[in-house]
């Protein structure tokens, strides 16, 4: 709700109105004519004003009378008799133009200008500066305000013979009825306007939120100097509607001293919203004038008018992904490429999924993420579905499992999944060496080898004696003796013994049994170093 701010004894006060809408600027030659002054009846009290009233209606009274300030001595022209606001129709009006006859014939429609310079006419800054005070000080019914105003407007606006320092400007302030306060109050408005006077600005700075929280909103006001604007209304709302985001607020709070207002809004569902910050009672950069009816009559402008200012920004509230993990194959061999499917769903906008394989582990249920990855790749994904990775070759046996991360975006928050586990089989060895001769009934071991057991056995390892042949070219054919060993793991051990009972060719060979982390294996048989004979 708007509220009014009375004057005290050190600074000036402002009366809020309610929004004006910025009219089409025009030059001084349209703007600028005659108001009535000191000829004008005694003042009537007025408490409610209205911000850019209408035009008026043919017939209506279109004559100001005082509002607010001190009688002077008058002077036939506009600047005597009076200083202060005048009441036009329910608004406070100022004059500017106080070389001008007093006003008798009444006022033209409102008419705004953001630059009174021609010829003659005052700067553009000037403008700004007076509009800033007819703004933010010209609404508040008090004799010593208005009669500041009214100083200081023409101060900026009616040459330099109306400064507060000049012959004619001091005169004004002298016969008023607190000729200090008055020129305090008005050296305090001037002050203020070269500091904040022009455009003001409203920039809306929402946080992104996770689906849940809150969507942080923090609006700044700036002043035509860049400067903080405290004090001002603010109302937050969230206008967005259906099944993407509900509707929030309005919320509604007060710039602070850094020209900042913070509020929260609740952000129950994923998606991109709306963010829209109104701020109400922002001064004026351009003036609202009314020209007299009548040439060489002066004009005025009119007080306390502001307006409301729109602004809005776009912001995420970040849902959740879902992703799960499928490997292909399942089973494989060191070496064998490996990848995994990746279903993702939750956001459609590109972004980056990171997929590594961890292992190798001795079984399933140790398998974990956080060991060391045989290999990491990343493969671009956008809309929801399935995505095949790049594939990774694991050179050692084991239990590996796979996990893949997908980005986070604007309205998503990153997903990490762990699973798909895959065995993987490493390639196993064994070797044999006999003696190459042997006595008859010599009792006789080949040495075993026995390499790539991932994490060890125990294993059972056969070793089988062939013979004897009549020629080394036979060997490894017919008729056989085994013998078994369990072994804890990789190593080279002698096998168990055979006795060579006749004369002839024997030949070795040993074998595995594959396992689920190994494939089994048989060693070469009739090869040097697998042959033994007996004389």
């Amino acid at each position: 709700m708007p509220t009014t701010t009375t004057s005290s004894e050190h600074t000036p006060a402002t009366a809020p109105v309610t929004t004006a809408r910025r009219a089409r600027a025009r030059p001084l030659a349209s703007v600028l004519a005659t108001l009535l002054a000191a000829v004008l009846a005694t003042a009537l009290a007025l408490t409610t004003l209205v911000a850019m009233p209408a035009p008026l209606a043919a017939g209506s009274d279109d004559r100001a009378e005082r509002w607010a300030g001190f009688r002077i001595p008058p002077t036939g022209r506009a600047d005597g008799g009076w200083i202060g606001g005048y009441r036009l129709n329910g608004t406070p009006v100022f004059v500017f133009t106080p070389g001008r006859r007093p006003n008798r014939a009444g006022f033209r429609a409102v008419d705004a200008t953001s630059d009174l310079r021609g010829a003659k006419g005052p700067s553009g800054a000037a403008t700004e500066r007076a509009a800033w005070i007819l703004s933010k000080y010209g609404g508040h019914k008090d004799a010593v305000q208005a009669a500041a105003v009214d100083a200081a407007v023409l101060h900026l606006l009616a040459g330099r013979a109306w400064q507060l320092g000049a012959r004619r400007g001091a005169a004004r302030v002298r016969a008023s009825g607190d000729p200090a306060t008055v020129r305090r109050y008005a050296r305090l408005m001037l002050r203020g306007s070269r500091a904040s006077a022009g455009p003001h600005q409203v920039a809306v700075e929402p946080t992104t939120a996770d689906v849940g929280g809150v969507t942080a909103v923090t609006v700044r006001v700036t002043d035509g100097h860049g400067g903080p604007v405290a004090g001002l209304p603010v109302s937050v709302t969230s206008p967005d509607g259906g099944v993407s985001q509900p509707a929030a607020g309005p919320i509604d709070t007060v710039t602070g001293d850094d020209g900042r207002a913070l509020v929260r809004l609740a952000a129950p569902v994923a998606g991109w919203r709306t963010v829209v910050a109104e701020v109400g009672q922002v001064p004026l950069h351009w003036l609202r004038v009314r020209g007299a009816d009548r040439e060489r009559q002066a004009s005025a402008a009119e007080g306390g008018v502001r307006r409301t200012l729109v602004a809005s920004a776009r912001v995420a509230v970040r849902g959740p992904q879902s992703l799960s993990l499928t490997a292909d194959p399942t089973v494989l061999v060191a070496g064998s490429p490996a990848r995994v499917v990746a279903t993702i769903d939750g956001d459609g906008a590109s972004r980056t999924a990171t997929a590594s394989l961890h292992g190798p582990f001795a079984s399933a249920a140790a398998a974990h993420c956080g060991g060391p990855a045989a290999g990491t790749v990343s493969l671009p994904v956008g809309a929801d579905g399935a995505y095949a990775s790049p594939a990774i070759a694991p050179s050692a046996g084991g239990y590996h499992v796979w996990q893949v991360t997908v980005d986070g975006t604007d309205a998503s928050v990153p997903v990490t999944s762990c699973g798909a586990p895959v065995r993987v089989r490493s390639r196993a060895s064994v070797t044999l060496s006999a003696p190459a001769t042997a006595a008859p009934y010599d009792v006789l071991a080949a040495q075993v080898t026995v390499a790539g057991l991932p994490f060890g056995g125990p294993i059972d390892v056969t070793t089988s004696l062939y013979g004897p042949y009549l020629t080394a070219s036979e060997a490894c054919t017919g008729n056989h003796r085994d013998v078994v060993q369990r072994r804890p793991g990789n190593g080279t051990f002698p096998s168990l013994s055979f006795q060579l009972e006749q004369q002839g060719w024997y030949a070795w060979r040993a074998s595995i049994p594959e396992g689920d982390l190994w494939l089994g294996s048989t060693s070469p048989c009739g090869a040097v170093g697998t042959l033994t004979q007996v004389p």
